[in-house]
């Protein structure tokens, strides 16, 4: 586009001249939309907020039986992918029914998993009273259990927790050890006060 040099020398033309390439502006600026409103372009919507894993609440749970529970104690050699935490509230006293939180973690998707709870001489497994089973374990995820135990007398039981999976290449199977203290409570029998001598 020519513009001529007259038009530039006055200020009403350096006023027209400035209208006129305000007006050319928006000419290709209209343009620009009209070609890209056929075309279904989208601007991406960024939002200020992290995204939330689905999974959030199962990886608290994971977190919180690492962070709180003890290690259960392997026993033999298995490749077989969970591992086992185990929870004692109180030291457990003869005679008295005491409850093991356990919390099983697989690390591999189960079609099946099977538990079977068993313990040293002098530790009886009061509940479960038989095999449990669960159906389509995913992995990273918890599966709690609450074992129910009694010792009718002071010392160290063992009480064992064998997982076994079945996978789609064959059954695995791990079992995990965990040492318990009975013990009797202590009594503190307080000591008769003698009374004062007479003086």
């Amino acid at each position: 586009m020519y513009v001529y040099p007259s038009l530039l020398s006055s200020s009403g033309g350096r006023s027209a001249c400035g209208g006129l390439l305000a007006l050319v502006a928006l000419t290709l600026l209209l343009a620009g939309c009209h070609r890209g409103a056929g075309q279904g372009v989208v601007a991406p919507v960024v939002s200020s907020q992290p995204a939330v894993p689905r999974d959030a609440a199962v990886d608290a749970a994971v977190q919180h039986a690492n962070h709180t529970m003890a290690a259960g104690v392997p026993i033999g050699v298995s490749a077989a992918p969970v591992e086992a935490r185990f929870d004692l509230a109180a030291v457990p006293a003869p005679g008295v029914p005491f409850v093991v939180g356990v919390a099983l973690l697989p690390g591999a998707p189960v079609p099946l998993l099977r538990v079977e709870v068993s313990a040293s001489e002098g530790l009886t497994v009061l509940e479960p009273e038989a095999q449990a089973s669960h159906e389509k374990v995913a992995a990273g995820t918890v599966i709690p259990l609450q074992l129910r135990l009694q010792s009718a007398e002071v010392g160290t039981r063992v009480l064992m927790v064998k997982v076994t999976l079945e996978l789609p290449e064959g059954p695995q199977a791990r079992t995990f050890a965990f040492p318990l203290l009975v013990s009797a409570p202590a009594t503190l029998a307080a000591a008769p006060v003698p009374p004062p001598k007479p003086r």
